[in-house]
């Protein structure tokens, strides 16, 4: 019988249409497939049969290229159909398979839109008889013949439409035609002949001769075989080809079968039948023969032929299968990239090519014969070579922008290496390391070319924390470059960009921002405008990625010591360093709990352990910033005085101060106070009020008066009446304060006034009296000098009313008194009324006194806006007076270098300094006027006019400058030792002097100290070298070089020494601590230079103070040896004094460097009880000294005694400088000591030592870490051996204070680093296996372990996660990798099991402790962790943090399945599904280079790259 036609052809037509007759007749039901299959014609439209489409047209009109004519053919029609139509027949529709719109366009399938068609005149008619049911019609008749068999030949159609010809009106012979939409045979890859569509032979049979033929279309004539009726064809039907004997029935099947359909069970039986036929259908056709497929092969061409296959290639219109017979060799890498580049090949012909050259290249590798291994190490090779070729070519077309079609070629490079990258022809891993680095070290130039490239690959980038973190860091590396750039305004476009897109991947992927190291760099530049849409939300985000930063960044162990710790440790800085802006906004951020940070801030504040004043004013600071809203600093201090009862009255003094200046700026009500205090019952016992009395009823006779209204002092003095505290007694003693005050400042006083006509006290005297009385007296003093007093010169210096200016002296005494009070505040605002005046020995004096109270200014932030007002006024003086205007440049040049931010302009004072002093050096030295050059005698006037010779040069020669020297250091060691005032002419002259040569002078300078520390006989260094290094002759870097610099020098002082020569170094200790007074060598304004000197000392040259201290002590502790005593500085009781404070305040700035200095143990045992004396005062002010053990050392650890405790501990364990046996005893022996004393505190639950821990070496600290971390981890439960409940809790305890200990050890600088321990490994595992046990036994065991031991095993790991550990290239450690890796996997299985528990923070805590560890992870380790969770990679979270990214063809598997049964019951049971034949399952080499759509020129049953087989394909007969 008739064969189906294959799928990929047309369907027969359901009828055989004759062209223009109308006639149509359904064809044997043996040679059509039935039409219920095809879908209704689209064309079709029943219920308007007249009206036709204007697309379907008279297409026989346009097959002879005539003009459409709109009638006159109609009725010809009909009379040449006259009688034949009939109810049955049917037209044929326009469309027979809805499916036709999306078959493959080729030459044999489509018909162009241009060309006529050959099916006639398809348009339907109008039926004259319809019927409702296609069944009920009546059965079709054969057609008459055709009315004209006289064949005629007709015309060729024109090729050409656009000229019309000329119509035939010949008659024509009626002609069959076979229509061009009836279903042809397949051409089976054979091309029609040429010709054939201009054959002018349209005949069936001339059709049938030179195509391929129809299917199954003969015209009727009358004569075709299936015409002819006969007995067989009426049984068994027609045949075109006969089949075989042994397929022939021999008889009807209705007699074998009919039973069997009427038995009940003949559906089933039918089924059977039918499903059997099928599957030997299935089975018949199947394809069972091997792959034969092949990568198209390589010829070697010439050049010439080369480039035409390379034409070919860019011509779409060329098959790809005829250029794969012939692809060239040599094409290959770069040059394949070029050259698709140069002919503009198309993309997807261009992959082809690719793939062409990479399949055979990949195979020439398994021909070699070599072994798997090599195979696929030389295919990655060369696909990784290929991959860099890919990458080269990209950089090198978007660099090549000076070519004028840059464009294009920019366009298809990045088209090209995309198609490239999505079919995973590249080694992606390389190709994104690429995009990464090309961003990251891309300048501005190109920036925006690599944002567009790197934008296509973006949403993989971002799925892999390997190179998405490293993506995000280039981005904000630019955003942030932009963000401070000068011109920013220039590069606003890409700076809009780069926010826009920062934006999008905060939304998108928050996870590549958890990255300590590079948020807390770029984070500042993350703005965020309020007045932007969904500035919220950002802010919101912006907040929750700062908090997952700073958990990995900062110390986790919050216990309450520990966060005391860090608050103390942020206040400290202001020993070293001025108090900034960032530092309230740190200690803000420490901890949520902010009445804790200012209960801390308070008791830091009144800590006798920290010298100064300036505390107070920082204090005041911290409490009145904005970042401390909702904290009320009056129930603070007050909570803070009924928790605390002060004791010492120098910590009283400090909250009395601190209560004034929070009151002077409202921060601090006093009517809540005295509401307060009558709430607790009010005063009544008159001790309450004294000096020594309580602290929080004592406060009401402090408190500022002058601020009160009426109401308010009438109720304090109501208070303090009852306590028998006379406020009228206070009220006379101000006055009488101001009155005296009046009388010294030479002010009038009213003549009623007592003291008119006695004697003024003097300044010194009053000071000590105001030192010595209430805060309230001194407040209101204060007041008066600032707003009364020079606020009435201030206010008639700006008016412009030619008021008398302040003399300096009356400002030095105003001065005096406001430092006595220690009220600044009322200070800065007296030095902002001088800014007007004109002296500038006058203005020079108020910087001066802003640079001795820099910590002071800057704590209250009037620093830089005294330094400001003062600097413009610089300028003014400079232009009206000149050189007069020296001194205010000298003070303003000094204060400038210690001032941050201000560098620039301290340098450019600096230069105007050296520039006044060298243009003229007679009247440069400002010191020196003509009175007091009269009163030179012969000797001094000589060297002076010598001087004056000089000036006219601008060097002067050595020897000049070296006889002029020892002739000035002659004359003022004439006049040591008397009170005469040519002494300091000589300290001018030399100031003169020095300006010729600098350095010069100093080796002078340095060489004559040292001379004078040898002599036995002199004057005390106190009163031979202020005078010098207050005028700039002696730098304290020369002063310190001339003392022992060494800590072996330091502790060994020469015996040789004696006389003066023995004490120089303590000489040079208590100049640089005792106050000075004016004298004939130092004016006022010189011993306050030389103060401000002495502070920059303690701050800046702390390392160079402490050798000296310890040479001091050991000059001191020698001076028993001498035969000849002499009177040692250090007896004084007040330089004692001075000396305590000064090791205070040097063990507060660098307390590793003290520790270093005092540690040293020195031969001498007496220099050795010396300083464990003072080491014990440090730490114990009353007490008389004397060793302490480790436990007292410990005992004795607070926040605020820790630094001297670490000094006390290094002093106890300090070695000596020989080693032998019985050192390292001693040293053993020290060792477990201190193990065991820190073992006893940690059980006592005191760990306020910690701190110091890291100070102590290296070999202890890891002791006691390794020590630490073994009891830590022993203590975590698990599943083999759960602890009991009340056990628990007291490990629990006992672990917080442990990870206290080794969180204080290992963000020290004592501790090496190590890797993670393999038994962290274990204890995480078990805490994995209690969150995963469903057993209700260990319910209790599992809230603890959620509550409790996972946030204090996290806080342990936060330690390896800070950005100083981040940086550590983990795989040079020992084991580091391997671990790290089995840490990784346990914590990524930690985040999945905590999805099941409502407490998302661990999750997310774990997820973001991976994100931090897995940074450093080596690339061998992280391959290993992702075959470990391979089975896990489902999850977006896991494959993101192992940057694993599968391979979609590395899934697909291969079935291998037994035979099928052979029984009958078996196969019925495998049918209905009852059993399943076993499978297995084996991986499936997927060879992506070998997925070709052309793949050889010839065609096989089974030539395709994936086997036909794979798919149970079959053949279409």
């Amino acid at each position: 019988m008739t064969s189906r036609p294959p799928l990929a052809v047309s369907q027969r037509q359901p009828q055989r249409t004759i062209s223009g007759s109308g006639l149509s007749q359904s064809p044997t039901h043996q040679r059509t497939l039935s039409q219920q299959y095809l879908p209704q014609s689209p064309v079709r439209k029943p219920d308007a049969l007249t009206e036709q489409s204007p697309d379907l047209g008279d297409v026989a009109q346009g097959r002879y290229n005539i003009l459409p004519r709109r009638g006159g053919s109609r009725l010809k029609l009909e009379l040449a159909n006259d009688g034949i139509e009939h109810p049955g027949f049917s037209e044929s529709p326009q469309n027979l398979d809805a499916l036709s719109a999306s078959k493959a366009f080729t030459p044999s399938r489509v018909m162009s839109m241009n060309d006529t068609s050959d099916a006639g005149d398809m348009t339907p008619h109008t039926s004259r008889c319809h019927t409702t049911d296609d069944d009920s019609a009546p059965l079709p008749m054969p057609p008459r013949r055709a009315r004209f068999v006289v064949p005629a030949k007709r015309p060729e159609p024109s090729s050409s439409t656009t000229t019309p010809q000329k119509k035939d009106t010949r008659p024509r012979p009626f002609v069959l035609e076979t229509p061009s939409i009836s279903p042809r045979y397949p051409s089976m890859g054979k091309a029609e002949p040429i010709g054939t569509a201009k054959n002018k032979d349209t005949s069936p049979r001339a059709r049938a001769d030179v195509g391929p033929g129809f299917a199954d279309f003969y015209p009727w004539n009358g004569g075709h075989a299936e015409d002819q009726f006969s007995d067989s064809i009426i049984k068994h039907g027609h045949f075109d080809k006969a089949p075989a004997q042994s397929t022939q029935e021999s008889s009807s099947a209705k007699g074998s079968l009919y039973p069997c359909v009427k038995h009940k069970n003949g559906l089933h039986t039918l089924s059977s039948i039918f499903t059997s036929i099928m599957n030997t259908r299935r089975h018949g056709g199947q394809i069972t023969s091997a792959s034969t497929f092949k990568p198209p092969p390589r010829v070697t061409l010439t050049d010439t032929k080369r480039e035409i296959w390379l034409k070919d290639l860019a011509n779409p219109a060329i098959s790809l299968r005829r250029l794969s017979r012939t692809i060239p060799h040599g094409i290959r890498g770069k040059i394949l990239l070029d050259q698709c580049l140069n002919k503009n090949v198309p993309t997807d012909r261009a992959v082809w090519l690719a793939k062409c050259v990479g399949a055979n290249e990949i195979r020439a590798f398994k021909r070699k014969g070599v072994n798997g291994t090599f195979v696929m190490g030389g295919e990655a090779k060369w696909v990784r070579d290929w991959t860099v070729f890919v990458e080269q070519f990209v950089e090198t077309v978007v660099n090549a922008f000076s070519e004028h079609d840059w464009k294009s070629k920019v366009t298809y490079a990045i088209r090209l290496a995309t198609h490239l990258y999505a079919e995973h022809l590249l080694d992606r891993d390389h190709y994104m390391e690429w995009l990464v680095s090309g961003l990251e070290s891309s300048n501005q130039a190109k920036l925006p070319m690599w944002l567009l490239i790197v934008q296509i690959y973006w949403t993989d980038l971002l799925k892999l924390r390997k190179h998405g973190r490293r993506l995000i860091n280039a981005v904000l590396s630019h955003h942030s470059s932009i963000y401070f750039h000068p011109d920013r305004d220039i590069l606003l476009p890409l700076f809009t960009r780069l926010q826009s897109l920062v934006e999008s991947l905060l939304l998108t992927s928050p996870g590549n921002f958890i990255n300590p190291g590079t948020w807390f760099k770029f984070r500042d530049s993350l703005v965020v405008d309020p007045a932007s849409p969904n500035s919220e939300s950002r802010l919101k985000l912006l907040k929750s990625i700062d908090l997952r930063n700073d958990y990995l960044a900062n110390s986790n162990a919050k216990s309450q010591p520990a966060l005391r710790r860090i608050i103390v440790q942020l206040l400290d800085s202001i020993h070293q360093t001025p108090l900034d802006d960032t530092i309230p906004k740190k200690l803000w951020k420490t901890s949520e709990n902010k009445f804790s940070i200012v209960r801390t801030t308070l008791e830091w504040c009144t800590s006798l352990y920290r010298p100064g004043i300036a505390k107070v004013y920082v204090a005041a600071t911290i409490l009145r910033s904005p970042e401390a809203a909702g904290i009320d600093p009056t129930r603070a201090v007050l909570d803070f005085l009924d928790a605390d009862a002060l004791q010492e009255n120098a910590r009283k003094q400090l909250v009395y101060h601190l209560v004034a200046e929070l009151s002077r700026s409202g921060h601090f009500s006093i009517p809540q106070y005295m509401q307060w205090l009558i709430a607790r019952g009010g005063i009544f016992d008159p001790t309450e009020t004294n000096p020594d009395g309580p602290c929080v009823t004592r406060l009401l006779v402090e408190i500022p008066v002058h601020m009160l209204d009426d109401s308010m002092k009438n109720l304090r003095e109501t208070l303090l009446r009852r306590a028998n505290y006379s406020t009228d007694y206070e009220s006379t003693d101000i006055a009488m304060a101001i009155s005296h005050i009046k009388k010294t400042l030479s002010i009038p006083l009213d003549p009623a006034n007592p003291l008119v006509h006695k004697k003024a006290m003097s300044l010194k005297k009053i000071s000590k009296l105001i030192r010595l009385s209430s805060r309230s007296l001194k407040t209101t003093i204060s007041a008066w000098l600032s707003e009364g007093f020079i606020g009435g010169y201030a206010q008639n210096l700006q008016s412009g009313k030619g008021g008398v200016e302040l003399p300096k002296a009356t400002f030095e005494a105003i001065r005096t008194i406001l430092e006595t009070t220690e009220e600044y505040a009322m200070l800065e605002s007296v030095l902002k009324s001088m800014v007007s005046s004109s002296d500038p020995e006058l203005l020079a004096s108020c910087v001066d006194t802003a640079n001795l109270h820099l910590p002071i200014f800057a704590a209250t932030g009037a620093v830089k806006s005294l330094f400001q007002v003062f600097y413009e006024r610089l300028k003014i003086i400079m232009e009206e007076q000149g050189l007069g205007a020296r001194p205010l440049l000298a003070s303003l040049a000094d204060l400038a270098r210690r001032l941050s931010g201000s560098e620039d302009i301290a340098a450019q004072l600096q230069i105007d300094l050296i520039r006044i002093d060298r243009s003229s050096a007679a009247d440069a030295s400002s010191p020196l006027s003509d009175n007091m050059a009269t009163q030179l005698q012969d000797a001094e006037t000589e060297l002076s006019e010598q001087i004056e010779k000089l000036a006219s040069y601008t060097s002067a020669d050595r020897p000049t400058m070296e006889r002029l020297f020892h002739a000035i250091i002659k004359k003022l060691q004439n006049y040591w030792g008397k009170a005469d005032e040519r002494q300091r002419l000589c300290y001018i002259l030399l100031t003169r002097l020095r300006v010729f040569d600098i350095q010069h002078f100093g080796t002078l300078m340095r060489g004559w100290v040292q001379h004078i520390r040898k002599l036995k006989n002199r004057p005390p260094i106190q009163q031979l070298l202020p005078p010098l290094i207050s005028s700039g002759c002696l730098s304290l870097s020369m002063l310190f070089a001339t003392a022992p610099r060494s800590q072996g020098q330091a502790a060994q002082p020469q015996s040789s020494a004696v006389g003066s020569a023995s004490i120089y170094m303590q000489e040079i200790l208590q100049m640089l601590m005792m106050p000075f007074s004016p004298s004939p060598a130092m004016a006022s304004e010189d011993c306050y230079r030389f103060t401000i000197i002495q502070d920059h000392a303690r701050r800046e040259h702390a390392k160079e103070i402490m050798p000296l201290i310890r040479g001091a002590l050991a000059e001191y502790s020698a001076s028993c040896n001498q035969q000849v005593p002499i009177q040692q500085p250090l007896d004084d009781e007040e330089t004692k004094t001075q000396l305590l404070e000064l090791l205070r305040g040097l063990v507060l700035v660098d307390p590793n460097a003290a520790s270093q200095t005092l540690s040293l143990k020195s031969p001498d045992p007496k220099l050795a009880t010396l300083i464990e004396a003072w080491t014990t005062k440090l730490l114990v002010p009353d007490d008389g000294g004397g060793q302490k053990s480790f436990e007292q050392v410990l005992e004795l650890a607070n926040e605020f005694t820790l630094p001297f405790c670490q000094v006390k501990l290094s002093l106890n364990l300090a070695t000596d400088e020989t080693s032998g046996p019985e050192e390292s005893e001693r040293l053993q022996s020290q060792f477990e000591m201190l193990s065991k004393a820190i073992d006893n505190a940690i059980d006592a639950n005191n760990i306020m030592w910690t701190g110091m821990l890291p100070s102590l070496s290296s070999d202890i600290t890891q002791h006691m870490r390794n020590r630490a971390e073994s009891r830590f981890l022993d203590l975590i439960p698990s599943l083999k051996n759960p602890p009991e409940d009340a056990v628990l809790e007291k490990d629990i305890h006992m672990a917080e204070n442990l990870l206290t200990v080794i969180d204080s050890i290992f963000r020290g600088s004592g501790s090496k680093v190590s890797p993670l321990s393999g038994a962290l490994v274990e204890k995480l595992a078990d805490l994995w296996d209690i969150i995963a046990s469903k057993s209700s036994e260990y319910a209790p065991l599992k809230m603890a372990v959620l509550s409790h031991w996972l946030p204090l095993i996290f806080s342990y790991l936060t330690l390896y996660t800070s950005p100083s550990t981040g940086a550590i290239d983990v795989s040079k450690l020992a084991g580091g990798g391997e671990v790290r890796a089995r840490v990784l996997v346990i914590l990524a299985g930690l985040v999945q099991e905590l999805d099941n528990y409502p407490s998302p923070d661990l999750g997310q805590k774990a997820f973001d402790i991976a994100l931090a560890l897995v940074d450093g992870l080596p690339d061998e380790a992280r391959l290993q962790c992702v075959r470990a969770v391979r089975d896990a990679t489902t999850d977006p979270r896991v494959r993101y943090l192992f940057s694993y990214a599968p391979n979609p063809a590395d899934v697909f598997m291969l079935s291998h399945r037994d035979k099928p049964p052979t029984g009958l019951h078996e196969r019925r049971a495998l049918a209905l599904g009852l059993f399943t034949i076993p499978e297995k399952l084996t991986p499936f080499a997927f060879r992506r280079w070998e997925i070709l759509n052309e793949p050889t020129p010839n065609v096989g049953e089974n030539d395709t790259s994936l086997s036909l087989t794979l798919f149970d394909a079959r053949k279409m007969k």
